[in-house]
Order: C-alpha cells, then sequence, then structure tokens
C-alpha cells in the first residue's frame, strides 16, 4: 500500500540525496487485542545514517542468517530464529542495538496506556464523528515529534528547507486512518513549503529500516510492561555502552487526550458553521 506525498519506488530510494530529506521509520505494538497499554517507536535520521544503518545491519542479519527481523519471531523462536538459544537471542538482540545506536540519529516512543484510551472513548463526542482508534493517535504523536525532532537537529535546522519523509509497516488495519492524519496536518501549511516529504507503507521484508522501529518498539514494549527478560548476557552489552541518550519519550495523558477531544468539536462547529454561511 502507498500512502500521500510524493511518490516513491522501494524502500531505499526514501532517503536519497535530493535535497535534505529526513526519513522517520515508525512501528507499533500493543494496538491488537487486549493489552495494557500501545505504542508506536522508531528512529529518524537522515540518508547517510540511514545507509551506513543499512550496510552493518545487513552484514550482521546475514551473519546470523536472519532474512527478516520480527521481534514476535525471535521471542518465540519461530521463522529464522528457529532453534537458536537463549543466549544467541539476547547476544543478536545487543550487537543489533549496538549498531543502531551508532548509527541513527533519533528515537522516539509515543505511550498510550489502555485505561486513559478506555477514558478518551468515553468522553462525548459530536454527532457523526468517532474517536480515533489507538494506532491513530499513536500515529498522530509520532508524526508531530518527528517534525519536533527534525526541528531540534542543528544541522538539519540549518540546512535548506529540511522535509521528514515517514515509513510504517504495511498491512495494519487502520493504515488508512495514518493517511487521513497525514494529510489533515499537511494542510496546516497552506502559506510556507511544507516540512513533510511524503508519507508511504513498506513490508518488513524489503525494508530494513523498519527493523529498527520493531526492535525499539519490542524492547520499551518489554520495559514498559515488565515483562521478563529473555535472559541475561555474559558479557558487557555494547549496547548499554553506545546508548547516547538519544531515545524521547512521548506520554500521552488525559489532558492530552482531552484536547483532541475538544479540538474534534470545534472542528465540527467550523463546518457546521461555515455550511450555515454557505447555505444564506
Amino acid at each position: 500500500m502507498r500512502g500521500a506525498g510524493a511518490p516513491l519506488e522501494g524502500c531505499a530510494l526514501l532517503h536519497g540525496d535530493h535535497g535534505m530529506v529526513i526519513t522517520a521509520y515508525f512501528d507499533e505494538s500493543g494496538t491488537h487485542g487486549s493489552s495494557e497499554l500501545a505504542l508506536m517507536a522508531g528512529y529518524i535520521a537522515e540518508g547517510r545514517q540511514w545507509r551506513k544503518y543499512e550496510k552493518r545491519a545487513a552484514k550482521l542479519f546475514g551473519r546470523h542468517r536472519v532474512r527478516v527481523f520480527h521481534s514476535i519471531d525471535l521471542k518465540r523462536g519461530s521463522k529464522d530464529f528457529a532453534g537458536w538459544t537463549v543466549d544467541q537471542k539476547i547476544h543478536f538482540l545487543d550487537e543489533f542495538q549496538h549498531v543502531v545506536n551508532e548509527t541513527l540519529e533519533v528515537g522516539f516512543v509515543s505511550i498510550l496506556k489502555a485505561a486513559d484510551y478506555a477514558y478518551y472513548k468515553s468522553l462525548p463526542w459530536p454527532k457523526g464523528t468517532r474517536p480515533d482508534s489507538l494506532y491513530t493517535i499513536l500515529f498522530r504523536a509520532s508524526l508531530s515529534g518527528g517534525l519536533d525532532g527534525a526541528r531540534q537537529v542543528e544541522r538539519w535546522r540549518l540546512a535548506q528547507e529540511p522535509r521528514l519523509h515517514v515509513v510504517l509497516e504495511s498491512g495494519h488495519r487502520n493504515a488508512k486512518d495514518a493517511v487521513r492524519i497525514y494529510e489533515f496536518v499537511q494542510t496546516r501549511f497552506p502559506q510556507a513549503p511544507c516540512p513533510l516529504n511524503g508519507l508511504t507503507f513498506e513490508d518488513k521484508k524489503d525494508c530494513l529500516p523498519l527493523a529498527a522501529a520493531d526492535l525499539i518498539a519490542y524492547n520499551v514494549y518489554r520495559e514498559e510492561t515488565g515483562a521478563k527478560p529473555l535472559g541475561q548476557l555474559k558479557q558487557a552489552s555494547k549496547a548499554e555502552a553506545s546508548y547516547n541518550g538519544n531515545l524521547y519519550r512521548i506520554d500521552l495523558d488525559r489532558d492530552t487526550l482531552l484536547l483532541l477531544n475538544e479540538q474534534s468539536h470545534r472542528f465540527k462547529a467550523e463546518r457546521r458553521a461555515a455550511w450555515e454561511a454557505g447555505g444564506q
């Protein structure tokens, strides 16, 4: 499924050198079925950084004969991870996170608790308006975080019209809602050059950068839910040594969710006023 914005062919072309294009890859966890929380996480980086990541990650994957990284497969010991020992799993995860730490610029994780989402859905909604899904709210926050992150990196901020391209994994049932939100944000920049460069959906088997998003979503979800560790490294962690504090957390609390509800009422009133003015 292709998304909104500039038409692009193939994952690798998303980080070409045609101007300053910064690419964000995001993945979700906990938006299917019942869970105490849901999140969307990923990284943003410039083209040179993504190419360096892909080169090192491909080398790591090739050494371990991993074709496609799905954290759930590693946890279950299925598909490319069938027959792996606990030591093999935790060593691979540490090596992979180390590669991510040394190559990518900024990471983000947006977190929404199930109890807070239930509160959001219970709020009064304008007639004909439905609350956003978990996935949609998380995408709103992640898109905002990606735009803010691009502005915080000084060399990107000083570049000529840096723009953000967003990539999500294909196949989610709420993918069309992400396109809707993306197109809505685009309309908020009618006068100035839009800081967005497109939204696309890719399959993890064809898009190695999505593996980094999967990894951080998996790690944060396990930490937030208090999941039992897979095991203990028998040597010093490379990932811990190389982490430079570049992961940022976005908590979607009830005050933020209430603002989304109030925004919905405001937009409804504005549309009604416009319709009434047009009918006169």
